[in-house]
């Protein structure tokens, strides 16, 4: 049941270390790729509009300060979809941070040094030597600004992951080996307690999509928490038709046994503690 969430630098190995994990412990590999064909599935165009309009970030914050909480919540439940099941290694940039500190997750950070970013890009883009060096250095400042736009943080801090790895001395396969020994501690084990709360997450997240992927709610900050089937609302003073309209929406969602609305501002999403 194992979990591991690989943040990567700009050509920096972490594909490489997904394989390699994938092919010893048999764990599903998913990409950043993947979440936001999930996002695109149920929320539509949302996420493709934050990404692709991230180099206008500064000048349009307005516009992505809407976007950002349901971008958020949405890649959150594309996320939680592959691993509340376990046996899954996520490789991407900052998509970790989407996950509040469980117990059952490996956050591991995978770098190298410059120059070898360099030749990987050269090789992978068929670029030269100048050409690569300016894309590596773009792709990671815009990397950096993004994870500080969207999450608050620097995925430079490592206080974020449970282990950093740099390619400088160790291979690929060392990293790959080190990882595999990690995750047999009970540290990293699966217990009832760790499958409650992400089968809690997963069912809170799912109600916040809900909410922000229907046109009559979209607008509306509604944060959720729930504990067994029962799900606690939080969200701005509603009433008669636009409360009767939250309560069927999240009635519907699978798994959701009970609902209670309580006016009041929602609990701001967790994703670094």
């Amino acid at each position: 049941m194992a979990v591991v969430l690989i943040s990567r630098g700009t050509m920096s190995g972490g594909r490489d270390l997904a394989a390699c994990l994938s092919e010893q412990l048999s764990l599903r590999p998913v990409s950043r790729e993947d979440l936001v064909a999930v996002v695109d599935a149920q929320g539509g165009e949302l996420a493709k509009k934050v990404v692709d309009g991230l180099n206008h970030a500064t000048r349009a914050y307005e516009q992505f300060s809407r976007l950002r909480r349901s971008y958020l919540i949405l890649m959150r439940s594309a996320l939680l979809e592959f691993v509340r099941e376990g046996n899954v290694v996520y490789h991407g940039h900052a998509g970790h941070l989407l996950l509040p500190n469980l117990s059952c997750c490996l956050r591991v950070r995978i770098t190298t040094t410059k120059a070898r970013r360099v030749e990987n890009a050269m090789k992978r883009l068929n670029l030269s030597k100048e050409e690569a060096s300016e894309a590596v250095l773009q792709e990671d400042e815009e990397r950096v600004r993004w994870a500080r736009f969207v999450y608050g943080c620097d995925i430079r801090d490592p206080h974020l992951y449970d282990a950093w790895f740099s390619l400088d001395r160790l291979t690929v396969p060392a990293i790959c080996n080190m990882i595999v020994g990690a995750l047999r501690e009970k540290e990293f084990q699966h217990t009832p307690q760790s499958m409650e709360a992400m089968a809690n997450l997963f069912l809170a997240t799912r109600v916040e999509a809900a909410l922000v992927s229907d046109p009559r709610t979209h607008e509306l900050e509604v944060g959720a928490r729930a504990r067994g089937g029962a799900v606690v609302l939080e969200g701005p003073y509603l009433e008669d038709a636009p409360l009767a309209e939250v309560m069927e929406i999240v009635s519907a969602v699978p798994g959701v046994t009970a609902v209670e609305y309580e006016p009041g501002c929602p609990s701001s999403m967790e994703f670094t503690t």
